[in-house]
């Protein structure tokens, strides 16, 4: 049977990520409804977001070494039914730890695509256009955040909170239809798909001895999202408290989506053709910091520092799987992935629940976005780190 193309699997793939990312943002447009019907405290609000990311922690190395095994179309179909299975469990809670239940389930399979998808994407652009692959891909989280922050808060408040919640569970099912139906059961690489148990033990291990460099990237990683999903969980809440209506504050906080998504693209295209991409990591995520650091300072519009921090946040995911990608052990870039995965679900974990406990224990807005700002220069810290340890790396092995 003839393989599809590239191009029909990073589709395919996109289309993956689009459920993921639509599981995964539904909740922040619709905090307040949800504060508001159960009681929550801003911690509690920032955990339902955390615990998302919570079996990513357990499950991405795992995730990915099975995709390895299994293959990304049945780790794919299984992750998208259990998407699925949590949105519902949301759409139909009457309490908190039903909420969270949700939250969690529908976690363990978006955390899965996380990994996989990425890691699926290298085996099939492995020779060529990798950058621009990864700066697609990651239009995906975009393109549903921007979708998620300008309609389902107002989805919310002609009807109810659950609406917005149905849909993420119809969207999930129908792509797991589509992805059933047309991803190939084969992948690029002969012989890729391998057997259990030792080759797992193998892959796991030769993940966790992988240098340091890659741990740092893994980093990284962790420190972008804390800063990035934070950003997008509370942000709204700032704009929301300067006096800006329900409509505004969710535009305002989607511009970094909006810049994520076309700076994403281009910066792809540039790490294909120049490399460089720690300037690009470094850069983006400092330019982050200071930013958000002058949101509750500046006389600017909300609308150009909005920009601003979507101008950083596309400068640095492509340059950062691409990266780790080079400096995965062996021929095998998922497992590299899968540990970033792991590590960057730790930062969505402690993001969004520290910053809401920032909040409910100062009760200021501006010491929020200072903690979010703390994360993205850290951030940028570690990136200038980053080439020591590759130089030193190098001595050691010659």
């Amino acid at each position: 049977m003839k393989q599809p193309s590239r191009w029909t699997i990073l589709s395919l793939i996109f289309m993956l990520t689009l459920a993921f990312a639509l599981a995964y943002q539904s909740i922040p447009p619709i905090l307040g409804f949800i504060i508001s019907a159960f009681e929550l405290s801003h911690a509690q609000a920032g955990a339902l977001m955390s615990l998302f990311a919570l079996p990513g922690i357990f499950v991405s190395i795992p995730g990915g070494i099975l995709a390895n095994v299994y293959g990304a179309k049945r780790v794919g179909v299984a992750s998208l039914a259990t998407i699925f299975a949590g949105t519902l469990l949301v759409a139909f809670s009457n309490g908190f730890p039903m909420l969270v239940a949700g939250r969690i389930l529908s976690g363990i399979g978006g955390m899965t695509i996380a990994i996989m998808a990425p890691q699926t994407l290298a085996q099939w652009f492995a020779k060529k256009n990798l950058g621009m692959a990864m700066g697609i891909f990651h239009g995906a989280v975009p393109i549903m955040t921007i979708l998620t922050l300008n309609t389902f808060g107002r989805l919310a408040q002609v009807s109810s909170w659950e609406l917005p919640v149905l849909l993420t569970s119809v969207f999930s099912l129908l792509a797991l239809v589509v992805f059933a139906l047309k991803y190939p059961a084969q992948t690029p690489t002969k012989g890729f798909q391998k057997e259990a148990g030792p080759e797992f033990h193998k892959e796991l291990v030769g993940t966790l001895r992988s240098g340091w460099p890659l741990w740092v990237m893994a980093l990284i990683w962790m420190m972008f999202n804390a800063a990035a999903i934070a950003y997008l969980t509370f942000a709204g809440d700032y704009f929301v408290s300067v006096g800006y209506s329900i409509g505004l504050p969710g535009f305002f906080t989607s511009l970094i989506m909006v810049g994520g998504f076309i700076f994403g693209l281009l910066t792809g295209l540039i790490v294909d053709r120049v490399g460089r991409e720690i300037f690009f990591i470094a850069g983006g995520s400092a330019l982050m910091a200071v930013t958000i650091f002058l949101i509750p300072r500046s006389s600017l519009h909300p609308w150009i520092l909005g920009s601003l921090v979507g101008i950083a946040d596309g400068l640095v995911p492509s340059p950062t799987f691409s990266l780790i990608a080079k400096l995965s052990p062996g021929d095998q870039p998922g497992s590299g992935l899968a540990l970033a995965a792991t590590l960057a679900n730790v930062g969505v974990l402690i993001g969004p629940y520290l910053v809401g406990l920032a909040y409910d224990r100062t009760l200021s807005h501006r010491t929020v976005l200072d903690v979010i700002a703390l994360f993205a220069l850290m951030t940028a810290i570690l990136a200038l780190i980053v080439p020591i340890l590759v130089r030193k790396q190098k001595k050691l092995v010659s």
